[in-house]
């Protein structure tokens, strides 16, 4: 699994950084998008119900928020002189927050809904329907994606800091694990020592 892990989500290192898509290539964002393709092309139209359209709104959601998390990093990336680009908890919080609010938007406002659905095209429809938001609490799974990205130490986050000379301890604090060591190595550099801790 861990093979998986890093040939999805990229190799780190110090002098070279790996693009900050670890939420979105996470083998449990992955099987999510697997479930919505599945559910959508395969159980609705075979079965249909409010059971597979619920499955479609639990896993659109779940994912969406680290989806949207990596594509910001990624617009980042070339300001990544001025900004870190790597998965902070406050963009995760605020991706998580902002697919909420725009679900329950787009099912509860009917000219929204019909805007979006033109915008995404190929035939997307979306239905008013109060209960859709009873899977909201789906939201939760992109939070422990996102926090399992945050303790495997964002992608990138060592070179932003050296690069944006910041105090490392103060860098790495939304990172729920011991960073001691890591934060050590960057703020001397330490660049052999940071890919053995980034690889370990």
């Amino acid at each position: 699994m861990e093979r998986l892990r890093r040939a999805l989500r990229g190799v780190d290192r110090a002098e070279r950084p790996a693009l900050p898509l670890g939420e979105a290539l996470h083998p449990v964002t992955l099987a999510l998008v697997a479930m919505l393709v599945i559910n959508d092309w395969v159980l609705k139209p075979r079965f249909g119900g409010a059971v597979t359209g619920k499955l479609s709104d639990v896993a659109g959601i779940a994912f969406a928020p680290v989806v949207l998390s990596a594509v910001l990093g990624l617009v980042m990336v070339p300001l990544r002189a001025w900004v870190d680009p790597s998965l902070s908890r406050r963009r995760l919080v605020l991706c998580i927050a902002a697919t909420g609010i725009g679900f329950g938007i787009v099912k509860l406002v009917p000219p929204v809904a019909e805007a979006v659905a033109q915008l995404i095209g190929h035939g997307a429809t979306f239905y008013p329907d109060w209960t859709d938001l009873l899977t909201l609490p789906a939201l939760a799974i992109a939070y422990w994606i996102g926090r399992d990205e945050l303790a495997r130490v964002p992608l990138g986050r060592p070179a932003a800091i050296h690069r944006l000379r910041r105090d490392a301890s103060v860098a790495l604090r939304d990172v729920p694990r011991d960073t001691t060591a890591l934060a050590s190595a960057i703020d001397r550099w330490d660049v052999a020592a940071i890919d053995a801790i980034l690889a370990a």
